[in-house]
């Protein structure tokens, strides 16, 4: 490995990184593996591109070896990139004698150590994505036709969802922007303003802080906007007596924080009130049950008693799902659901995020980033989560 000038660790980090990979890679019978997502290739390489939303080509494939060795496969005017972002120092290109096409260049690797036949794993299973167009794809294993091709999402997984101090560190940074940042859109929020006046607000506010870049926020208000999750902001008003809701956050070196946020202009009715504090609640019991040894499903499980004993108990839509694992990834694995019994160990970084949804009168709650430490757990976004009044 080498040093490069956007390289977001120290060397010894991605040397860490690429041991685990291995350990979990020999534990699975696996030769090699092949990453062609942004959040692996970034995660084991430092490798960064501003075209990953291409539909064309693939930024950069990464391909490591039982061996230790790791190859990065690009495009001859992605090679500089690779070489000013990355730690690899084997950086291959293609579109000449040596590698004719995309696929030729990631199986050079293999056939060079006698691997093109062997155990290879992939980006198959849950909360990954092979990012190669049908073309590519169907070239590639036509090349690796007698290679037994394996799922490798638990091994990367197993790598992944446990964050180092360093990992930690700059997702505490990513919570701080971003409890920050959101305070400001409100503070500048009047009535009148729509909703992409906020959203603009509030993303200028996470570059003015430092941010990389951050996830399109889900913010809506109003009571025809409450039920559309996930919509982006509109151009409609916000008006006195609209809840708004702010789900999201920035991207800091690479990571994500991601939190829900709700104000009014005015006040609240008494039943919006009490329905936010309910969901409010359930994600702080949720939070008291984090600690060390248990299974995750014992989170959900905790939240989803809350709430059942609660008079909203029929609209806990999101019942036996509480939440995500977040890193690189704004949705990553363990899931916070009833159906995972992987066992919540230090370093583990979760969304806590129970609401309630009722017809016309909001979709209400809060969302925390939480880690999981030695004795228990810390909230990583301890700001006032109360529904703000303005």
């Amino acid at each position: 490995m080498r040093k490069s000038p956007m390289l977001t660790f120290s060397i010894e980090e991605y040397e860490t990184r690429i041991g685990k990979l291995l350990k979990e890679m020999n534990n699975s019978g696996l030769d090699a593996v092949i990453l062609t997502s942004d959040e692996n290739t970034f995660y084991f390489s430092g490798f960064r591109s501003i075209v990953w939303c291409s539909k064309v080509s693939t930024p950069a494939t990464l391909v490591v070896t039982k061996d230790g060795h790791i190859s990065l496969i690009t495009s001859q005017g992605g090679a500089h990139t690779a070489a000013y972002t990355s730690c690899v120092k084997d950086i291959r290109t293609y579109g000449d004698k040596s590698y004719p096409s995309y696929t030729d260049a990631i199986v050079s690797p293999l056939e060079e150590r006698g691997l093109a036949k062997g155990k290879i794993g992939f980006e198959f299973g849950e909360g990954h994505k092979i990012h190669l167009n049908y073309t590519a794809m169907t070239s590639l294993f036509e090349k690796l036709a007698g290679a037994e091709k394996k799922d490798a999402a638990k091994a990367l997984w197993n790598v992944r969802s446990v964050k180092s101090s360093a990992e930690i560190e700059i997702i505490r940074k990513a919570c701080s922007i971003n409890e920050t940042c959101i305070m400001k859109g409100f503070s500048k929020l009047r009535e009148g303003m729509t909703e992409m006046d906020l959203y603009a607000v509030i993303m200028s506010e996470y570059m003015l802080m430092g941010s990389d870049s951050a996830l399109p926020l889900g913010l809506r208000a109003g009571s025809e906007r409450y039920s559309q999750g996930n919509c982006p902001p509109s151009h409609r008003p916000i008006m006195k007596g609209d809840i708004i809701l702010v789900d999201g956050g920035p991207i800091y070196k690479g990571y994500y924080s991601d939190i829900i946020r709700e104000a009014v202009i005015g006040a609240p009715t008494a039943h919006q009130q009490d329905v936010f504090d309910v969901a409010r609640e359930a994600c702080y019991k949720g939070i008291e049950t984090v600690k060390p040894g248990i299974p995750v499903s014992e989170v959900c499980k905790a939240v989803d008693k809350f709430l059942d004993e609660s008079k909203y108990a029929p609209l806990n839509v999101y019942k036996n799902w509480c939440g995500h694992s977040i890193g690189v990834g704004v949705h990553e694995y363990p899931m916070l659901d009833t159906k995972t019994d992987e066992i919540l160990v230090p370093g583990m970084v979760f969304s806590i995020e129970p609401y309630i949804y009722e017809e016309n009168v909001g979709s209400l709650g809060v969302e925390e980033n939480i880690l999981v430490t030695e004795t228990g757990c810390e909230v990583l976004t301890p700001s006032d989560s109360r529904l703000l009044i303005l």
